[in-house]
């Protein structure tokens, strides 16, 4: 389980959308956060895998995922996040700020905007 409200509400953002996804979502309920890998400009999410996963395997063996955007006050001007999958799995979840500073702690007033073209558009806030 993801101990993280923010990845969690990232990774519940991402998951959404077409056929390409159905497993990715099901992929959650098996993952928990391994590291946390800050830089100047964003974060590295690593995750560990509980049994069961396997029989939730994206097709596509190289999926990435992104468009979902940050706003808040404890970033310049915003930032982008994105998730890869490893042989149909998800692998890690990269976020970048587009102002290039970062802070070193995770992030806790914030608002997710899923932004690829046809989305729902949801929006997930914490204040």
């Amino acid at each position: 389980m993801i101990q993280s409200k923010f990845i969690s509400n990232i990774l519940k953002l991402l998951v959404e959308g077409d056929e390409d996804v159905i497993n990715a979502k099901s992929q959650i309920q098996f993952i928990t956060e391994s590291e946390h890998k800050y830089t100047s400009s964003g974060v590295f999410v690593t995750f560990k895998y509980k049994l069961g996963i396997e029989k939730y395997r994206c097709q596509k063996k190289d999926l990435v995922l992104d468009s979902v955007e940050i706003k808040s006050p404890q970033l310049e001007i915003g930032a982008n996040c994105i998730l890869f999958f490893k042989d149909g799995l998800i692998d890690y979840l990269e976020i970048h700020s587009f102002g290039g500073d970062y802070p070193s702690t995770e992030l806790s007033i914030y608002e997710l905007t899923q932004t690829w073209v046809d989305s729902p558009r949801r929006v997930i806030k914490s204040y």
